[in-house]
C-alpha cells in the first residue's frame, strides 16, 4: 500500500514541477482549469503525513472487508442447518422453529447444544437438567429437537425423547434454563388381530401385516402358561386386543395387550388386563386365576429346542452317551436371555464346559442356571438381585458347544430336576368381590374380538365405563 501511496506521490510531484515551471514563466497565462485542480489536490494530499495517508485507505478497505465478511456470516449461520442433512426443519406456530434430529455416533449434549450457545450458557443448561435428568445419559437412536425463534435463530428450547414414555424438556426463560419432564403424548387406536400358526409365532403375526414386537408381547402374556419355544403346533390359534400407538400419523408400536386367546394343541388359554388388588395390571384368565407364576417356562420368547432334558443323550462334541440335565435352545448369537425369575446372582463367571455361565437363586428355593454366553447383561454380578424377564445375559457358544445356543437348567435342593415337569403354583387370584368388577372387562374384551367397532375406543377410560 505504501509503494502504491509514494508512486501517486511521485506522479504528483512531477506534475507539480511542470505547473509551478509554468506559472513562473513571464508569459505566463492562467493554468488550465484540470491542471489548476490536479496542483490543489496534490497540495492537499501533500499537506497528510504518509502513515495519515495509508491509514485513510486501510480503514475504509477494512470497513468493506468486514462488511463482507459480516454478511458472508450472517449468511452461514442462517444457512448452516438447512444444509445439514442430520436435521429436518419444521415450522410450528406456537413453539417456533423446529429442527429435528436423532442422537449419532459420538454425540454428545455439549456437542449438540454448543451449537447454540456459549460454554457458560450450555453449563447452566446441563445444570439445570441434571435434578431431573441428566443429559449425560443420551443415548445412540434417541430423538431429540432443538427449538429456535424463526426470525432470530435464537434458542428457545431442548427436548430428548428419554424413552417411550417420556422426555425432557428445557426452556430459555429470562436468561435462565427451566427443565422438566412430560408425557410422550401418542394417538391410541385399538385394533383385534387374528392369526393361525403355520411354523412360528413371529411367522404368524407378520403374515397379517403386523410387527414382530406384537408376537413378543403375546408370547410375555402366556409366557407361564405356554413354552412358545417347544409346544406349538401347526394350526395353532389366536387373537388379540391391543392398542396401537401414533405420533404425527405416524405407526410408533404397540401399547397394552387388553385381552388375548390362544389356542394350543387344542386347549384354550384366555387372558385379560385387570388391575390387581394394589392396583397394578395383571392379566388372569376367564376364571379370574393370575397367569403370572414365579418362573417363565422358558428363558426365551420363542426360537427352537435343539436338545431336551434327557438322562442318555449323545454328546454332540464327544460323541460318547451321558446325562444331558438342561434344555439346549438354539438361538443366533446375541438374542437375549431372560432371567425366568425373581432372585439374586449367585454365580457368574466362565464354567468349563458350560462357558460363560450365570446362576440365579430364586425367593422359592429353586436355581436356574444358563450357560454358553457370549457375553453378560451390563451390570451382572454376584449378589445383584435380578426380576423376572430381565436380560441377564446373550446367546453364545463359549465353552465346550457346536454353536450358539441356550443350555438352560434347574436345581431344585442340588438336584437337576426337568424344567418341563416342574409344577409352578400361580400368583394370588382375583378375591371374590372384584369378579363383578372384572367380569365387566372380560365382556368388553370379548365384543371387540368378535366384531364391535374399537373407533370409540378410550384409553383413559378403560376398566372405568366398559359395559
Amino acid at each position: 500500500m505504501r509503494r502504491i501511496l509514494w508512486c501517486i506521490i511521485s506522479l504528483c510531484l512531477i506534475l507539480l514541477s511542470l505547473a509551478l515551471l509554468l506559472r513562473f514563466r513571464d508569459d505566463a497565462e492562467p493554468l488550465p482549469a484540470p491542471l489548476e485542480n490536479v496542483v490543489s489536490h496534490v497540495e492537499e494530499l501533500l499537506s497528510l503525513s504518509p502513515e495519515h495517508a495509508v491509514g485513510g485507505f486501510k480503514q475504509d478497505e477494512e470497513e468493506e472487508v468486514q462488511k463482507e465478511e459480516g454478511e458472508e456470516e450472517d449468511a452461514k449461520e442462517a444457512d448452516v442447518y438447512e444444509a445439514n442433512p442430520r436435521y429436518t426443519i419444521e415450522q410450528d406456530p406456537e413453539q417456533g422453529e423446529v429442527l429435528r434430529s436423532e442422537i449419532q455416533k459420538g454425540d454428545t449434549a455439549g456437542k449438540i447444544l454448543g451449537d447454540w450457545m456459549d460454554a457458560n450458557e450450555l453449563a447452566e443448561l446441563l445444570a439445570a437438567a441434571k435434578p431431573v435428568y441428566a443429559l449425560t445419559k443420551v443415548r445412540f437412536g434417541q430423538p431429540f429437537a432443538v427449538v429456535r425463534d424463526p426470525q432470530t435463530k435464537a434458542f428457545r428450547c431442548f427436548k430428548y425423547e428419554i424413552n417411550q414414555e417420556k422426555y425432557l424438556i428445557v426452556e430459555k426463560k429470562d436468561d435462565r434454563f427451566v427443565a422438566r419432564l412430560e408425557e410422550i403424548d401418542y394417538q391410541t387406536s385399538l385394533a383385534v388381530i387374528k392369526g393361525e400358526i403355520k411354523s412360528t409365532l413371529s411367522g404368524a403375526v407378520t403374515e397379517q401385516g403386523e410387527n414382530v414386537a406384537l408376537a413378543i408381547a403375546l408370547a410375555n402374556v402366556f409366557a407361564s402358561e405356554i413354552n412358545f419355544i417347544s409346544d406349538l403346533r401347526e394350526g395353532d390359534a389366536f387373537e388379540v386386543l391391543v392398542e396401537k400407538r401414533f405420533r404425527h400419523d405416524a405407526f410408533e408400536g404397540y401399547g397394552r395387550v387388553l385381552g388375548a386367546k390362544f389356542t394350543n394343541q387344542s386347549k384354550q388359554h384366555t387372558a385379560y388386563l385387570f388391575h390387581n388388588e394394589r392396583g397394578r395390571e395383571t392379566y388372569y384368565n376367564a376364571e379370574g386365576d393370575n397367569l403370572h407364576r414365579e418362573l417363565l417356562k422358558a428363558p426365551l420368547s420363542f426360537l427352537r429346542v435343539t436338545s431336551r432334558y434327557s438322562m442318555a443323550r449323545r454328546h454332540p462334541v464327544f460323541g460318547n452317551t451321558r446325562p444331558h440335565q438342561g434344555i439346549d435352545y438354539g438361538a443366533p448369537t446375541g438374542t437375549p436371555i431372560m432371567a425366568v425369575g425373581d432372585g439374586i446372582i449367585t454365580n457368574i463367571g466362565r464354567a468349563g464346559g458350560y462357558g460363560k455361565q450365570v446362576i440365579i437363586r430364586h425367593d422359592n428355593g429353586l436355581e436356574s442356571l444358563y450357560g454358553h454366553m457370549s457375553r453378560f447383561a451390563k451390570s451382572m454380578k454376584n449378589g445383584k438381585r435380578v426380576r423376572q424377564g430381565q436380560t441377564i445375559g446373550y446367546v453364545g457358544a463359549t465353552g465346550t458347544a457346536t454353536g450358539p445356543h441356550l443350555d438352560f437348567r434347574i436345581r431344585r435342593q442340588g438336584q437337576f430336576v426337568n424344567p418341563d415337569k416342574l409344577i409352578i403354583p400361580r400368583d394370588q387370584a382375583l378375591e371374590k368381590q372384584r369378579m363383578a368388577d372384572y367380569k365387566l372387562v372380560v365382556h368388553a374384551v370379548d365384543a371387540y374380538l368378535t366384531g364391535k367397532d374399537t373407533a370409540n375406543y378410550d384409553p383413559d377410560t378403560w376398566f372405568k365405563d366398559e359395559d
